[in-house]
């Protein structure tokens, strides 16, 4: 009877045991998934960032459009004030080499060229 309670008892234990891992495993897969998910969220942010600095070129070269074609100064001092009011640091930041690349593009210039 003894023997048999003690066998018993070991069963529960490593069923205890087993659970115990499979609890573990989830909670290392649920940490992984949550950190996938922070990455995901500030990729994304950054891509409204990107796209927001697009749409921001867009619109000024909308604005330099006059009637005999593209003012490239206008259009370049434009870009250049846009450059000053976005913020070094943070999530906006992401918008200065996408305003330089479109604003190069939109100028005929290589947009891969540094300086």
């Amino acid at each position: 009877m003894i023997l048999s309670a003690l066998q018993e008892c070991r069963l529960q234990l490593e069923a205890a045991r087993q659970d115990e891992a499979s609890r573990a495993a989830v909670r290392l897969e649920l940490d992984a998934a949550l950190q996938r998910e922070a990455v995901l969220k500030a990729e994304i942010v950054e891509e409204r960032e990107r796209t927001e600095a697009v749409r921001t070129v867009l619109l000024a070269l909308n604005a330099s459009i006059g009637r005999f074609g593209l003012r490239r100064r206008l259009f370049k001092s434009r870009i250049a004030r846009l450059g000053r009011e976005t913020p070094d640091a943070g999530p906006q930041s992401v918008r200065h080499p996408v305003l330089l690349a479109e604003a190069r593009r939109v100028l005929g210039q290589d947009p891969t060229a540094a300086g």
